[in-house]
């Protein structure tokens, strides 16, 4: 847990990326927050918020996997466990350990709060069932805390490096893959459940005007 400490892998969009988490959290559980998720401007100015942290994580993933000779992040790979880690640290070697550290400490602190507040800005302005709207909030919260966990702790595995045992180093091999699987997861059934409510919601207006 010490490698968290190092200043040399944090820079300003770190900086930039703790503003945007705290802003998150603020936006999920104030009712102010609510209120401004509501709006559906909010989706355009999410949108383009998400966009250039998404053109940079992307790039900076291009660059990692060119280091490893073609082997994805682990951020990129869905079900991955501690095989793909070791192969993705041993093909990264020392130098690109703590370029990847220094990535998921930086680059990748923007992207989570960005599609984080995109969603929420989604199903809180055109969703109409509040059961649905508190359902997703929960997928939102479980989203937000898995994909924080992961990229806040997988540096520590990545630089001890080739270290492998003790009570910490054990723990986090099957909790961050477990923390990634459950992002991806909960973040594709957010979206499956909004996708529901849209049609749900354009078979009642249909209804309606048949009725009418």
């Amino acid at each position: 847990m010490n490698a968290l400490f190092d200043p040399s892998l944090y820079s300003g969009i770190s900086l930039i990326g703790l503003a945007w988490t705290l802003l998150t959290l603020f936006l999920m559980f104030s009712p102010t927050g609510k209120r401004l998720l509501s709006n559906p401007l909010g989706i355009v100015i999410a949108a383009a918020a998400l966009f250039p942290s998404l053109w940079l994580v992307t790039s900076q993933m291009k660059v990692l996997t060119a280091l490893t000779g073609g082997i994805s992040p682990l951020d990129a790979q869905f079900g991955y466990h501690q095989p793909e880690i070791v192969q993705f640290a041993q093909a990264l070697k020392e130098g690109g350990r703590k370029l990847y550290a220094q990535f998921q400490l930086g680059a990748d602190t923007l992207a989570p709060p960005g599609f984080c507040c995109f969603l929420m800005c989604v199903y809180r302005s055109t969703v109409r069932s509040q059961v649905v709207r508190t359902l997703c909030d929960a997928m939102a919260f479980v989203y937000f805390v898995s994909v924080l966990i992961a990229n806040s702790l997988m540096p520590v595995i990545i630089l001890n490096y080739p270290a492998q045992d003790g009570l910490v180093l054990s723990t986090l091999y099957w909790l961050i893959p477990l923390c990634d699987t459950v992002k991806y997861s909960v973040h594709g059934l957010a979206w499956l459940t909004i996708l529901t409510a849209w049609l749900w919601q354009l078979v009642g207006m249909l209804r309606g005007r048949k009725s009418s």
